[in-house]
């Protein structure tokens, strides 16, 4: 029996990366907002949740500024 073909079609491809590309943006756009309004930006690493501070720090747990 003949291996079927398993290549992602080009089509596909492209609407991953576009949305790929898309969600950075949007991502990079939360990151300068938070900045600006300094509010800390949560993310996570291996499960454990971060924050990133308004002043460029990164810290285990959410400070109040």
């Amino acid at each position: 029996m003949p291996e079927k073909n398993k290549a992602i079609p080009a089509v596909l491809y492209k609407k991953a990366v576009e949305l790929m590309n898309k969600s950075s943006l949007a991502s990079k756009k939360v990151l300068e907002e938070n900045k600006r309004l300094k509010i800390p930006s949560p993310f996570s690493v291996g499960g454990r949740i971060y924050y990133l501070m308004p002043d460029g720090k990164i810290v285990l747990k959410r400070r109040c500024s």
